[in-house]
């Protein structure tokens, strides 16, 4: 099967050096040189039990030379959904299935935007999985991951049902265990919530995922932080699966030694995901009348910090 899979995040690169040993897999970059040297160099993938060898992928810039492909996961940061969303519109045709696999909800507006003749999902993952160097993932944690449809989509869906079945199926093969769920919004807000009570504050008081455990006054504002979504969360129709407090938690514990992708951003200098997390919150509670003041605060300050560092006006 033909594959793509834009964006060489650690993500992007994840999906796309497991999926390559059974499919022929394209990975879409928009960036020459570095789309050079993955060519050169191949995909390594690391893990506690040491490095991979070298997976060759093809490495493209242009989109039309891998189109049309079967299948398409969309991996960039929230920021480049749209722009990313150009590429996919030259990848897909009718008989393809885009999987949006994004933090935050801020993409979800972007995907609706797409025309009718391209079906899309939505997906969610736990995998744990950074960046050592371009085309170098450290793969520090399994997950599930869970892919859907939203409600819009459902009511004439049974074509994009079965690729559904099939994407999950071709991730489960290639050790990403996936399932197709009927609520993935659900999902989506499950760990959005998780994000906004943990990546805010890593950067916040500089410290890993674990940190923030032994720091009361972040304890506090975490609570208070996923509290808000949950009301929001309630005010929007979604039915949340599990406690998001509990969750989060438990992921800071799981994960105590990791660094958020947020603080990543912050450290490398490059824009972060806040308007796609807490910033989404805080639109989100304006149309449904719910009051946010811990999560705008966290936004404002994300935002300042990126200031000191990036030429915003």
């Amino acid at each position: 099967m033909k594959i793509a899979v834009i964006g060489p995040g650690a993500m992007g690169c994840l999906l796309a050096a497991s999926l390559t040993d059974h499919h022929e897999v394209w990975l879409l970059d928009h960036n020459p040189e570095r789309t050079a040297l993955l060519n050169r160099q191949g995909l390594l993938l690391e893990n506690d039990r040491g490095r991979s060898k070298p997976r060759f992928v093809k490495v493209v810039t242009d989109p039309r030379l891998a189109a049309p492909v079967k299948l398409a996961f969309l991996c960039v940061k929230s920021g480049r959904v749209r722009e990313a969303l150009r590429t996919a519109r030259l990848l897909c045709d009718r008989d393809s299935l885009l999987v949006a696999l994004q933090n935050g909800i801020g993409h979800l507006s972007h995907l609706a935007e797409l025309p009718g003749d391209i079906a899309w999902a939505v997906g969610v993952t736990s995998q744990g999985a950074t960046l050592a160097a371009p085309g170098h993932v450290l793969h520090q944690g399994q997950g599930i991951t869970r892919i859907g449809l939203t409600p819009e989509l459902s009511a004439s869906a049974d074509q994009t049902g079965e690729m559904l079945i099939l994407a999950a199926r071709t991730l489960t093969r290639a050790g990403i265990a996936t399932e197709p769920v009927t609520d993935i919004l659900n999902h989506v807000w499950a760990k959005l919530l998780v994000n906004v009570g943990i990546n805010a504050l890593t950067v916040i008081h500089d410290c890993p995922n674990g940190a923030l455990l032994e720091i009361p006054e972040a304890r506090a504002v975490m609570a208070a932080a996923i509290g808000e979504g949950c009301e929001v969360a309630g005010e929007s129709g979604i039915v949340l699966p599990g406690d998001p407090l509990k969750a989060a938690t438990e992921v800071c514990r799981a994960t105590a030694a990791n660094i958020s992708s947020m603080l990543q951003d912050v450290r490398a200098r490059r824009a972060t995901e806040i308007d796609a997390i807490n910033g989404a919150l805080v639109l989100k509670a304006a149309e449904v009348d719910v009051p946010v003041p811990v999560n705008r605060e966290l936004t404002r300050k994300i935002k300042e910090i990126e200031r000191a560092y990036l030429d915003f006006p």
